[in-house]
């Protein structure tokens, strides 16, 4: 008989080490791009020179790194010790067999970089590692999906109040708002709650809370940009954050129009604007006509014409592709609706520089591979909801055990480009660190979705989603303030 307390350890030791493997990646990356590896030249130790034995950045990278390699090769042997123990699938076994046989490998190879070596051993060196982590996560997947759990509670209205509670509000404000007025005072407070109704209804339509970290995707890119000694104006900065709010607002708002039915229907959407006839449709497709118009005018008088034009591509691709084509008729849509949001990486560098870098397409791969592990979250939690409204959304389609083996491969796939970013553009140590502790977490929370298989711990996990990628990006734009000071 298998012993579910062992396969439990080993699951919880394979986390670890998964973990572990993960920071020797993104330490291993910032020291390749950084003055490590010359000031640290000998295997065991940092230069004997006195100048260089401050202790910089640079230096606790060094250790930090060597440090990780230790923890991550005893963790690595540990996990071998214990397959047979646990029991686990032969093709976890396996997996972690290989790790088992590879790490040495990797070993030598970084002692043979320390201490001279061609240039393509630092290209195979991260190859290796980065290997050797997804291994590893393919075999803590395939453990915890073998290892026995409760079934999913079923997925939650929504994470503040239910659709009654949201009717009952918009209809008590609706109420206060046409009722009969008796004096000119109460006249003019009943139009000024109307226009105040009106304004709110309008911004709602753009979607509001996607901006903050929209724009931040395309000011990371403008930083980015800057590396190259490009210099960025205040005036195009500005401009491009006023064409790309400009964007998503129009983006937003087509999306209001042409879900307006569906919205009816599904619980988290049931109370917007198009719904309860707040903005008649017409109205609301003017503005958001009117709005992509003054984005690309924003855009071409006061940035270039190839910002502007990819502006109008992302704008294109969600309202049209992604909105009309692939979100009711696919359950890929979250993955391929990703280049939607991945775009403002690509404008942010071309603002700046009037072309598209390696370093922007980095940025956009990993913006791409976030989308599917960060929404898919959100869908489990919600995917009755979805079904409700027709959308054939990955956990509705698949299944909630499918979604999830997503949501961690997805990760793993976000967490190597985000590592493969810091290595094309030379970012430093404030990047590896934000990298590795918000990493960290998301990569744990999605472990606790196997463990606690609930819609509130995948809710949670959606969030801090969000809380990791705004990170990385306020630490891509922190190393470019911090190159140019």
């Amino acid at each position: 008989m298998i012993d579910i307390t062992d396969r439990r350890r080993f699951a919880d030791l394979l986390a670890t080490t998964t973990v572990a493997a993960y920071v020797l990646v993104a330490l291993g990356t910032a020291v390749s791009t950084t003055d490590s590896a010359p000031t640290c030249s000998t295997f065991l130790g940092c230069s004997s020179d006195p100048a260089h034995l401050t202790l910089s950045g640079e230096v606790l990278l060094f250790w930090g790194h060597r440090l990780a390699a230790l923890v991550t090769g005893v963790l690595v042997a540990a996990s071998g010790l214990a397959v047979r123990k646990a029991a686990v699938g032969r093709r976890a076994a396996r997996l972690v067999g290989c790790v088992v046989v590879l790490f040495p490998v990797q070993i030598a190879l970084g002692a043979a970089i320390v201490v001279g070596s061609p240039a393509i051993a630092r290209t195979v060196h991260l190859a290796l590692a980065m290997l050797i982590f997804a291994c590893l996560l393919l075999a803590l997947v395939r453990t915890l999906d073998d290892h026995p759990r409760e079934e999913t509670a079923p997925s939650v209205n929504g994470p503040a109040s239910s659709s009654g509670e949201q009717s009952e509000r918009v209809s008590a404000a609706s109420d206060d708002d046409i009722g009969e007025t008796a004096t000119s005072s109460e006249r003019a407070t009943g139009s000024v709650s109307r226009l105040r109704r009106t304004a709110g209804a309008y911004l709602t339509l753009t979607k509001p809370r996607l901006m903050w970290l929209l724009c931040l995707v395309a000011l990371a890119g403008m930083g980015l940009a800057t590396l190259t000694g490009a210099p960025l104006e205040p005036t195009t900065a500005i401009a491009t954050l006023a064409g790309g709010v400009l964007a998503i607002g129009a983006s937003g708002t087509f999306n209001h129009v042409y879900e307006r039915d569906r919205d009816r229907r599904m619980n988290r959407t049931n109370d917007r604007p198009l719904v309860h006839d707040l903005v008649p449709a017409r109205n609301a497709l003017v503005f958001g006509l009117a709005l992509a118009a003054t984005s690309t005018i924003v855009l071409v008088t006061w940035v270039n014409a190839l910002a502007a034009a990819l502006t109008f591509a992302a704008i294109v691709y969600y309202a049209v592709l992604y909105t009309v084509l692939l979100k009711p008729n696919t359950a890929w849509n979250t993955v391929l609706g990703g280049g939607a949001g991945a775009l403002p990486a690509v404008i942010g560098w071309a603002a700046v520089t009037g072309t598209v870098g390696a370093p922007a397409l980095a940025l956009a791969a990993v913006i791409f591979l976030w989308t599917p592990a960060h929404f898919y979250s959100l869908a489990i939690a919600f995917r009755e909801d979805y079904a409700r409204g027709g959308f054939p959304m990955y956990p509705v389609v698949e299944g909630v055990p499918a979604a999830r083996r997503h949501v961690a491969f997805y990760l793993g796939a976000t967490l190597l480009a985000a590592s493969v970013l810091g290595w094309i553009a030379g970012l430093g140590w404030v990047y590896a660190v934000t990298s590795i502790a918000l990493g960290s977490v998301f990569l744990r929370s999605v472990i606790r979705q196997y463990r606690t298989p609930t819609d509130e711990v995948a809710l949670r996990s959606f969030y801090v989603s969000n809380y990791y990628l705004g990170a990385i990006l306020l630490a891509i734009v922190l190393e470019t303030l911090l190159v140019a000071a």
